[in-house]
């Protein structure tokens, strides 16, 4: 990876130090200065607008539940396939990914609205286009998911392809608003965790789900009518093993955004640019059924469904430093998150009962390759966010850059934000809590005690949760709930 250009150059002037705060720009011409992080009179709008004449179909609000338990799901046992989704197949999908399930107040107020899937500093700046197949009951074409109504508007014409395809998008501003040009990144943690809930969602009805991260961008940004700078495509999610219907026969609507753009962030995107479709990413081969026992629940209770799961989930904001979780918990998550995945990861395990502390090469948990008490480093790691020193252990990722190019490193933050997605998940599952978060690049290395220049990704805390968040609820009813304010240690 070239520190001096594209998405390595980005990744060098976005990386964090303990000797210059989070929300201070580093001194480069090349990230923007005039822009204050976190100001009201430039917040972004929560959701994309379009005209209201375009044609749209409302989605079913039932449903209807596949009777697959989350934990099968998960391990990679799944139904027989089926031939394609139906509207209430594709409506369920899309919602256990991008629907909004919770609704809360911001201190100024204003409304604010939960997805179902993790977003780093809630900015949500995903957007779900499908381009659809011979789905019963909706038009074949390219659609928008219009999440507030869980409906979908149709933005452009039927494209080229025999596969229902999911395209997801992102949109920099709405990250780059709190996080400025290190938002890049947290497009593709995010893009990361809402694929693993699509996926998880998808593989539970029998729709074998087909992910890929090499595409024509300028094929699917017309697609789907983004243009490259203040929207660009991240993922391709098809169901089934078909050809992905992302070829267009023209340009789509364009939706209305803020046109706020971080250059740093284009030229990063437009560095990974190709024009091939690449091959699906593999799998993964099952996990043992040896599931661990869920913390609040009987060996011979009811194992949660998927939906019941996701809307169980929520970034965990408070751990309780004082409990542990057994050994076999955190090897059977680590299992199913990791599956099919290959970018490194490690595990500094806090308070597992049955494994000393210390830090780990997953999936060896034979020896450590440090001993002892870890907390307070990766107190200090995560920006001293109490969280990384509360959880039960943290699942770190990262990447040696002379394994990465301008494409390849989109696909190791993506895959870093599948691993944590599913970490949540599986979480959530087993009666624990967890939640995403972010470091100081120049620390990692030595946590590690590896080379200087290591690519440090995404960590991931899994723990024992203080509270328990509100269930979240269906298409067209989210519930009220009320914000909670994390730990933080003096900055």
């Amino acid at each position: 990876m070239d520190h001096g250009s594209g998405a390595g150059l980005l990744h060098r002037l976005t990386s964090y130090t303990p000797t210059r705060g989070w929300d201070v720009p580093v001194d480069d011409p090349r990230v923007r200065h005039d822009l204050a992080p976190n100001d009201p009179a430039t917040r972004p709008p929560q959701f994309k607008g379009y005209p209201g004449d375009l044609p749209a179909v409302t989605l079913p609000t039932g449903l209807a539940p596949p009777d697959a338990a989350a934990v099968d799901v998960l391990a990679g046992r799944v139904p027989d396939a089926v031939a394609g989704p139906d509207l209430a197949a594709l409506g369920r999908v899309l919602f256990l990914g991008a629907g909004v399930v919770r609704t809360a107040r911001r201190g100024d107020g204003e409304p604010f609205a939960f997805r179902a899937s993790g977003s780093a500093g809630a900015r949500f700046p995903l957007e779900v286009y499908v381009s659809a197949v011979d789905v019963d009951g909706l038009p074949d074409g390219v659609h928008w998911y219009d999440a507030q109504r869980h409906a979908l508007v149709r933005v452009g014409p039927p494209a080229s392809g025999r596969a229902t395809t999911l395209v997801v998008t992102g949109v920099p501003w709405r990250t780059g608003w709190r996080y400025a040009e290190r938002g890049w990144r947290h497009l593709y943690w995010d893009a990361g965790t809402l694929v693993a809930q699509l996926e998880a969602a998808a593989a539970s009805a029998g729709l074998c789900p087909r992910l890929r991260t090499l595409f024509p961008d300028a094929a699917v940004r017309a697609l789907v009518g983004a243009d490259g700078v203040h929207e660009y495509p991240l993922a391709l999610l098809t169901f089934g093993d078909d050809a992905p219907a992302v070829t267009p026969a023209a340009t789509a609507t364009s939706g209305a955004l803020p046109e706020v753009e971080l250059p740093l962030c284009t030229a990063a995107q437009r560095a990974g640019e190709r024009d091939v479709l690449g091959d699906p990413w593999p799998v993964g081969a099952q996990v043992p059924a040896d599931v661990p026992v869920p913390l609040a629940g009987a060996a011979d209770a009811a194992p949660p469904t998927l939906d019941e799961v996701i809307l169980r989930r929520g970034s965990q904001r408070l751990m309780d430093r004082g409990r542990t979780l057994p050994r076999a918990h955190l090897e059977w998550s680590t299992a199913v998150a990791t599956r099919g995945v290959d970018v490194p990861h490690h595990v500094a395990a806090h308070g597992v009962d049955g494994l000393a502390p210390g830090l780990y090469r997953w999936p060896d948990l034979g020896s450590p390759l440090r001993a002892g008490d870890l907390r307070d480093e990766l107190y200090r790691l995560a920006l001293r966010q109490d969280l990384a020193g509360d959880a039960a252990y943290v699942v770190l990722s990262s990447a040696d850059p002379l394994t990465l190019d301008d494409r390849t490193y989109r696909d190791a933050q993506l895959a870093a934000g599948i691993v944590e997605g599913r970490l949540h998940l599986a979480a959530y599952a087993l009666g624990a809590g967890a939640s995403g978060m972010t470091f100081y690049d120049s620390d990692l290395p030595a946590l590690l005690g590896g080379p200087d220049d290591v690519v440090g990704l995404l960590l991931t805390c899994v723990g024992v949760p203080e509270y328990a968040s509100r269930p979240g609820g269906g298409p067209g009813a989210p519930v009220e709930v009320r914000m909670v304010t994390p730990r933080m240690g003096d900055l």
